[in-house]
Formats: C-alpha cells, sequence, structure tokens
C-alpha cells in the first residue's frame, strides 16, 4: 500500500508542481479582484495632547505657559484591504501630541495611533498635520463664572438648573488667551439625560459669546455636576391695558397693536392653574404721545411674571404700536320719534307742539375716525329715561347714547360720549 502512494505522489510531479503554483495564482488573483489594497481618507480625528501637567509641575516652567498654535482636526489616508477599511472611522484613531517629546523647540511630534478596532495589517500612510507648533509665554490665572445652557428640551416642558457643583472656577494659560475668557458653559442636553442629575463638561466661551478653541487653557476641573427640574408648560394670553391712559388735551388712543398675544410659560402644576393673563400697562408719560403722534413700545415680559413662573417662548418681548387721533365733535338734530323713551309714567304723553317738530340737537365727541363712521342719528340710538316724573311739563332730560357699530372697537365705543340733553314736553293724556 505505502509503495502504491508513493508511485502516485511521484508519477508526474513536476506536472503536479506546476499545477499547484497555477492554482495558488489563480487564488491571488481572485483575492486582489474581489477584496483589492485601496486608500481610505480619514478626516476629524481630534487633536489630543498628553503630559502636559508633567511639563507644567516643573518647578521652572510654573510662571510659564505652553500656547498651542495648531488646534483643530487631523485628517490621514490609510491603506488596506478594501474589506479592512470598510467601516473604519475617525473614532478608531487617535492624534497626539506627547509634551514628553518636548525638548525646547517650537514644535512637537503630533502621532497616530490606532485603536484595538483596526486591522493589525492597515496602515497610516500620510497626515494632515505633522507637528503642533507651540511657543512658551507668560502665564495668567483667572477667576470665571460657570453658567448652563439647557439644550433639547421638550416643547411641553421646561427645564431649570436647580443646582450646580461650582458657580465659579480658575481658569489657566498663556495671559493672552486667559484674557479673552468671558465664562465657562455647561452645556446640558435635556435628551440624553437619564436622570436629573447629571456630570458636564465645560467648555470656555470669549467676551462676545463665541465657543473658544483654546488647548492651551487650563481648568481647576473639566466639569460640573449640575440637577435639572422639568416644569410644566401652558399658554397664556398677553393683554394691553390702555383703558386708564390719557394723553395730552385733545387726543386720544385710537388703535393698539401688539404681537405675541400668546406665549408659553412654566411653572409647577400648583402655580399654572393660579395664573392669569399676563397685563402689561402703557404708562401716560411716553413723550410721542403727549406730541399727539405714533408711539412703538417694546414689554419685556420676564419684569411681569411671578416669581417660581419662567417664560418658554423664545422671544421675551412684546411690541406694543399704539395709534394716537384727534378727539372732534359731531352734532345731530333729532326729533321726538327718533328717541327710545323708556319708563314713560302712567297717564302721561309725549306733547309735540303746534307745529309737530323738535329742535333738539345732540353734541357726541370721540375720535375722529370713529365719528366718521356715524353717518346719521339713527346709528346713535338715543334714548331718554323718564322715570320719577310725576307732572306734565316741560323739561330737559340727559340723553343716552346706545351706539353698536361692528367697525368701532369696543373700547372706542366706550370713549364715544355726550353731554347734551332732550327738551321734551310731557303732557296728561
Amino acid at each position: 500500500m505505502i509503495k502504491k502512494l508513493k508511485e502516485v505522489f511521484s508519477r508526474n510531479i513536476g506536472m503536479k508542481l506546476l499545477s499547484f503554483v497555477l492554482a495558488f495564482l489563480i487564488w491571488v488573483v481572485i483575492m486582489s479582484l474581489s477584496d483589492p489594497k485601496t486608500t481610505k481618507q480619514i478626516d476629524g480625528i481630534s487633536l489630543e495632547t498628553r503630559h502636559k501637567d508633567d511639563f507644567n509641575n516643573l518647578e521652572e516652567n510654573k510662571d510659564l505657559s505652553i500656547d498651542i498654535l495648531t488646534t483643530g482636526t487631523v485628517s490621514i489616508k490609510i491603506t488596506g484591504t478594501r474589506s479592512e477599511l470598510e467601516g473604519l472611522a475617525a473614532s478608531d484613531f487617535v492624534a497626539y501630541a506627547d509634551f514628553n517629546d518636548f525638548v525646547g523647540v517650537n514644535a512637537i511630534p503630533i502621532k497616530i495611533e490606532k485603536k484595538g478596532s483596526v486591522p493589525k495589517n492597515v496602515e497610516v500612510v500620510s497626515q494632515s498635520k505633522t507637528v503642533m507648533q507651540v511657543k512658551l509665554v507668560k502665564s495668567a490665572t483667572a477667576l470665571v463664572n460657570v453658567v448652563e445652557d439647557i439644550i433639547n428640551v421638550p416643547d411641553d416642558k421646561y427645564a431649570i438648573c436647580t443646582s450646580m457643583s461650582s458657580k465659579l472656577l480658575t481658569v489657566t494659560g498663556p495671559e493672552e488667551v486667559v484674557a479673552k475668557v468671558g465664562k465657562l458653559v455647561a452645556q446640558i442636553d435635556i435628551s440624553t439625560m437619564s436622570t436629573t442629575t447629571k456630570y458636564v463638561e465645560l467648555k470656555p466661551y470669549d467676551k462676545d459669546g463665541n465657543e473658544m478653541d483654546a488647548p492651551s487653557l487650563e481648568l481647576s476641573q473639566k466639569g460640573v455636576q449640575v440637577e435639572i427640574e422639568m416644569l410644566p408648560t401652558k399658554d397664556v394670553a398677553v393683554e394691553v391695558n390702555t383703558s386708564n391712559t390719557e394723553v395730552m388735551n385733545g387726543f386720544g388712543i385710537y388703535k393698539v397693536d401688539y404681537s405675541p398675544k400668546e406665549v408659553r410659560i412654566a411653572a409647577s402644576e400648583a402655580m399654572l392653574r393660579s395664573v392669569t393673563p399676563i397685563r402689561l400697562s402703557f404708562e401716560t408719560d411716553e413723550p410721542l404721545i403727549k406730541q399727539g403722534k405714533p408711539v412703538t413700545k417694546d414689554f419685556d415680559l420676564t419684569k411681569y411674571l411671578p416669581e417660581g413662573v419662567y417664560l418658554k417662548s423664545v422671544n421675551s418681548v412684546v411690541s406694543v404700536d399704539i395709534t394716537i387721533e384727534p378727539i372732534v365733535e359731531k352734532s345731530f338734530t333729532f326729533s321726538v320719534e327718533e328717541l327710545n323713551v323708556q319708563n314713560m309714567p302712567e297717564g302721561f304723553v309725549l306733547h309735540q307742539g303746534p307745529d309737530g317738530e323738535t329742535t333738539n340737537t345732540v353734541v357726541i365727541t370721540g375720535l375722529k375716525p370713529d365719528l366718521d363712521l356715524i353717518t346719521s342719528v339713527a346709528d346713535l340710538k338715543l334714548s331718554v329715561d323718564l322715570k320719577g316724573v310725576t307732572k306734565a311739563g316741560t323739561q330737559e332730560f340727559p340723553i343716552k347714547l346706545n351706539i353698536d357699530n361692528r367697525n368701532i372697537s369696543e373700547d372706542n365705543l366706550k370713549m364715544i360720549k355726550t353731554e347734551s340733553t332732550a327738551e321734551l314736553t310731557i303732557a296728561e293724556q
């Protein structure tokens, strides 16, 4: 049996080796076609520093700071087979400058580190930044306020930061950079919170409110612990009160336009139940009002909210436009038949006189655009009240107005008045 096997393997040995080589080459060709070697660019790799604290802790560096001039992210090009490179992203790599490599020159090499998710055969062939430019400068320290920035709050909720582990922190770094810092911001993303407390990393902002890319800064602590309370919300009306506003003689408020007319507020359930519409009062000391000119005024709603009530709406300003018009007089003559007589005493009638006419006149006052809409005495719906009349004779009675005009606002109707009287002769039946 062994002899036969030897004969099988030794027969045509050359052809068999050639077949093996051909098969291997075919396999290599197939693999190179189905999973070829290729190049891929990875962008957005964060640039980190290592062992910077070791440098800062050296006695000879106590009054110095390293100003990092190279910021932003790093891009790299990698090679490998298509299957190896597929799915690799910036999060699979780390770009860093190690301050243990700082030897007094103004540049530190930037190294690229592959994480465990990257196949061993993948190689980094180039990178957009090879060195981190730095310089030694005078160091400075400052106390900076810590403020919260709450984002991604649901529309039907309002979030307030009830506590923060630190409100004031120390920043250290290059003197010029420290001088630009205006605040440290704890950005609290409600959508990522599973509990009412959260640890939030801090970001430096300059005095103009812009986020700073300042890797040279050292914070006394990198983050703060915050506690958040979520409050329910409610939509409430906004009203502008001008009913008690008097302007200069001969002028009055004709029209009030404002926006928004409704805002969303937040508070505890108990407080929301007791909240009434927000009433804004227009003061009489507005200079333009006294000149009889149109007035625009902005109201800060936050000043009108009770303690414990917060404004959910983005816009906290209500813009109010007041239109001023002159107060004028207008007169109409009328007959007794055009009067609505109320409480006529029993046994009496109105006596018209021998000619059956009357010379009674009613004078009304109001804003000119409103009085222009009143074209006849019928629009006034005049009335007199004879309650208390006990004897015949000629008497004067106050005239009442009962104007019903949909083109005149309710507030403006109240401004149309009369002091006229009607002279009526009452006779016994």
